[in-house]
């Protein structure tokens, strides 16, 4: 397999590096924005706001939203200042092809360390692995937070494998390497303060096996020698991470810390799919990074990483053993730390993508086990059609679904076709950008009237993607399952936050869907043209106490498109209010026919058990609705008033708190609990609540 008699694996190696180098940006230039982007370029520009002011204006200090501060994010920094000088008109694109080059970096580097380990053979197998990897491919597209970061993570640990290897000598430029390495790393999260513990980690069990080893080198002298190299590398590694990072200098002691303890528990939760069911982030199972790895990695990867395992204790008999070792460390300490830590993480396994390339490098050196093994021609010819057997899943994917490379699952959950409605596919919006350009060339081809602007709602920020139509299209974000309550022409729809049952039942793309996007031939964006505007006409009669118009619009809007989950809760709502509550109930059981789980209707549903006066079945099913959506605060309130109202006062203000406890900024649990203590004459704990809920 591979035989170095028929290849010159140096320059293949070389040629398939500067091959990639070359293809990966164009590739990039066809990606669309990611959901993360629009908020990452902002705060770019708050950052350079930042420097040009000489600190004075702290508006990149204050993102109580994004929680961006807490990130050092100097890629993104570095290419918004590039783009200004540069006055580049289409900056995403600018970006995503920066990013790709740092995608090629990662891959280039990974390789270099392969050699390093087992020379230009295993090199080789690197970038060839990395060729199928779809999901890091489709990072390294638009995703300026974790595709650099792993190149500053891989470029650090291939840098310190330099330095500990050529102990006890050492040159400033060699030393010079990990300082750049680690900086880079920490200039974009301050996860990268791993590294400076590998570093002091490495090279302490380099020092003991080499003085078990009893090499005459391991004197006292030279381990403070090495002790001082390490600290100087650390020191200047963390100094010079600080430098594009606003947050980290104005306390370079503490706050990159404060970062660090932010990091580990990110504020920011959103709803998942995980194995067909939904779950904020904070709350999968320990098990979701693990088994999103095994379904979406490329089995060829996965095979060369098994290899390894089964034989490792071959491998750890090689000359550089102990760095194979090292490599292992860095791939597995990350998963553990954040299992047992009970992380928040969501995107798959984007956050972490930077244990990918020591995953590759290992899969690697397990297939260059096997070939130096095996010297039998007939079986290394075997080998090899194995090998490129497998490399067809991920590799057909690539080609055929560009650029949507991110959402790849493999063999083992049949593809994104058995994945679809299990977990998710275009949790990151990709898609957004193509169907944008798909409906403005639609809306020129079928828009007969100049007077009049074109409506377009997305569940994406997408005004940039329409900013060459803006005389002929106006652009809002909505929620897909509000979307009858705006005022819009076409809407785009990415999949995300869509629930799977209406996935699996195919409820969703809905009806008026007039094109979509598909990958694999699973729809996972959906352009709609607006059937009637009756629902929209229903709701504002709604909120100005018109039910009986309301009432007349929303029968009409739900008769042409009985799927309108806005239209159908709105209807429950306005018959509430007439004191029909018979009617209101028959449409929230048509709205959880098609989302059986809707918050928003079963939270309808108890409000009409309470005012039938059945209080025993409005709190079970209030508490029902918590338990499915812990984060659906007004289940709390409506059921900290039933038992305010049966003299459980005890439950009611256990239920606001644990409210406060999830919410701390819900202003509604803060009046009730404000307006219960000055009902009791608690004047002092009123007021406090009363003042905490002025400042929100």
């Amino acid at each position: 397999m591979l035989s170095s008699k028929f290849l010159n694996f140096k320059n293949a190696f070389y040629a398939l590096s500067f091959i990639l180098l070359i293809i990966l940006p164009w590739l990039s230039r066809d990606a669309g924005i990611s959901g993360d982007e629009e908020f990452h370029l902002k705060q770019s520009e708050k950052v350079i706001n930042y420097f040009n002011s000489f600190g004075k204006d702290k508006s990149a200090l204050h993102t109580p939203g994004t929680h961006l501060k807490y990130y050092g994010q100097s890629f993104d920094n570095i290419t918004t200042i590039f783009a200004n000088w540069l006055n580049i008109e289409d900056i995403y694109q600018f970006r995503h092809v920066a990013n790709a080059i740092a995608g090629w970096g990662t891959i280039f580097i990974s390789g270099l360390l392969a050699v390093f380990l087992s020379g230009y053979r295993a090199g080789f197998l690197t970038l060839l692995l990395f060729l199928v990897s779809s999901r890091f491919l489709g990072h390294s597209w638009n995703n300026l937070k974790d595709i650099p970061f792993a190149l500053g993570y891989i470029a650090t640990i291939y840098f310190t494998f330099l330095v500990i290897n050529k102990l006890p000598k050492h040159t400033i430029k060699i030393l010079l390497l990990p300082v750049l390495g680690l900086a880079f790393a920490i200039s974009i999260r301050v996860g990268g303060f791993i590294l400076i513990c590998y570093l002091f980690l490495f090279t302490g069990l380099y020092l003991i096996s080499n003085y078990i080893r009893r090499e005459k080198w391991v004197t006292r002298k030279n381990i403070l020698i090495v002790f001082l190299i390490v600290l100087g590398i650390s020191v200047s590694g963390y100094i010079l991470g600080l430098v594009l990072w606003p947050f980290g200098l104005e306390n370079p002691i503490i706050n990159p810390w404060l970062s660090f303890s932010a990091m580990t528990q990110f504020p920011t939760t959103i709803r998942q799919i995980f194995e067909g069911s939904v779950y904020w982030s904070d709350q999968l199972p320990w098990y979701y990074l693990l088994k999103y790895m095994v379904i979406s990695i490329p089995t060829v990867v996965l095979l060369g990483f098994l290899i390894f395992i089964l034989h490792s204790k071959k491998l750890l008999k090689d000359h550089y053993w102990i760095f194979i070792f090292f490599l292992f460390i860095t791939f597995l300490f990350p998963l553990i730390f954040i299992i047992l830590g009970d992380s928040n993480v969501y995107g798959a396994w984007r956050h972490v993508i930077f244990i990918y390339p020591p995953l590759v490098i290992l899969s690697a050196l397990g297939y260059e086990c096997i070939i130096r093994k095996i010297h039998s021609f007939k079986i290394r010819i075997i080998l090899i059609f194995l090998f490129i057997l497998l490399f067809f899943h991920p590799l057909r994917f690539i080609i055929k679904n560009h650029p949507y490379q991110y959402m790849y699952f493999n063999e083992w959950i049949g593809g994104i076709n058995g994945a679809y409605g299990n977990y998710e596919t275009d949790y990151y919006f990709h898609t957004i950008q193509e169907a944008s350009l798909w409906l403005q060339n639609y809306i020129e081809q079928n828009n007969n009237s100049d007077q009049v602007k074109t409506k377009v709602a997305l569940n994406f920020p997408g005004s940039w993607l329409f900013r060459h139509k803006q005389d002929k299209i106006t652009t809002q974000f909505i929620k897909y399952y509000s979307r009858g309550n705006s005022d819009w022409d076409f809407a785009i729809i990415a999949n995300s936050y869509i629930h799977p049952f209406q996935l699996k039942m195919k409820i969703w793309p809905p009806r008026k869907t007039i094109h979509t996007i598909n990958v694999d031939g699973v729809p996972v964006c959906a352009i709609l043209n607006r059937e009637t505007k009756e629902d929209y006409h229903g709701y504002i009669a709604l909120t100005e106490d018109n039910f009986d118009q309301a009432i007349f619009l929303l029968i009409r809007a739900v008769e042409k498109n009985p799927y309108n989950e806005a239209a159908l809760i709105n209807l429950s709502v306005a018959f509430m209010r007439k004191d029909d509550l018979s009617s209101a109930k028959k449409y929230l059981d048509k709205c959880l026919k098609i989302y059986p789980e809707y918050e928003v209707a079963v939270h309808h549903y108890a409000k009409i058990y309470h005012l039938e006066g059945n209080s025993i079945k409005a709190i079970d099913l209030f508490k029902k609705n918590i338990n499915n959506n812990y984060k659906y605060f007004p289940s709390y309130l409506s059921l900290a008033n039933i038992y305010f109202e049966i003299d459980r006062n005890e439950l009611a203000v256990k239920t606001l708190k644990k409210c406060i406890s999830i919410n701390p900024v819900y202003k509604p649990a803060f009046l009730r609990l404000g307006n219960f203590y000055k009902k009791n004459g608690e004047y002092t704990l009123a007021e406090k609540y009363f003042n905490f809920a002025k400042k929100l």
